[in-house]
């Protein structure tokens, strides 16, 4: 993955995290626009062009997606179409981690989900034939789909098949197994991102965790729970890290940046 990309789905990621459970409807339609840019490589062109304004790309997508999408989805592709990616199928699979992501944060259901499609890896790994029809490159890919909602309708969530129903069609050349630990990854990390974790040399009172939380809280516009690491090389304060910010307010910290200082 380049570095563009990366910094690509960073951003996305940042807007992911800002979806409340009022947006599930708008995030599963995410899945549909991946169908869509998958389905036509001059609108993906488009909008991974590298020499097109992020405005003209935005007002692309709005026009194109924004009937069906609604307001939340239109953020997250507004922002996805805003960055710039190495390749348009770096965009079409960034979009698709998008939406896995969205399912995951505005339902609340990363157990389940992660359990479901834990299940499901487990059923293909112990079944040769089954991985091999899910995984072979000669076979359409809305066969295969057929094939996962007819051996799994009944035994999975929607939300479930869902997801696997966009990586059976949109395997970007990766195996099944691969696909689907992706997808797992991408669950359990969307998890993770709505856990801060607090880096302090000594416990935190209850009380002034609950203003943390609640100051956490009203920082980023959702609820935030709260990890406490105690480890005495801080010295003193506290460090907090929640997705990919960072708020380094320990001791060595700044004694660190002293000597960077003096230096």
């Amino acid at each position: 993955m380049g570095s563009a990309t990366k910094h690509a789905l960073a951003a996305v990621k940042r807007e992911v995290d800002t979806l409340t459970q009022h947006d599930a409807d708008s995030a599963r339609k995410l899945f549909d626009v991946v169908d869509e840019l998958a389905a036509s490589k001059q609108l993906a062109s488009a909008f991974a062009e590298r020499g097109a304004g992020a405005d003209a790309k935005r007002a692309l997508a709005e026009r194109v997606f924004g009937a069906q999408l609604g307001e939340a989805g239109m953020r997250v592709l507004g922002t996805a179409v805003e960055q710039t990616w190495e390749t348009e199928g770096d965009l079409v699979t960034g979009l698709q981690e998008a939406a896995i992501r969205g399912v995951a944060q505005t339902t609340g259901t990363h157990e389940l989900l992660g359990e479901e499609l834990d299940s499901f890896l487990d059923t293909v790994s112990s079944n040769g034939e089954l991985e091999l029809s899910l995984g072979s490159r000669l076979g359409a890919n809305d066969a295969k789909v057929g094939l996962v909602e007819r051996l799994f309708g009944s035994r999975l969530g929607a939300d479930t098949l869902r997801i696997l129903r966009s990586l059976v069609k949109h395997p970007a050349g990766r195996r099944t197994r691969r696909l689907v630990s992706w997808a797992r990854g991408i669950v359990a990390d969307q998890a993770n991102r709505q856990v801060a974790v607090v880096t302090v040399a000594r416990p935190l009172p209850a009380a002034q965790l609950e203003r943390l939380q609640a100051g956490l809280s009203a920082r980023f516009g959702r609820d935030v729970a709260l990890n406490q690491i105690v480890d005495p090389s801080v010295i003193g304060g506290l460090r907090v890290e929640f997705g990919d910010e960072l708020i380094d307010d320990t001791a060595l910290a700044r004694l660190k940046n002293l000597r960077l200082q003096l230096a």
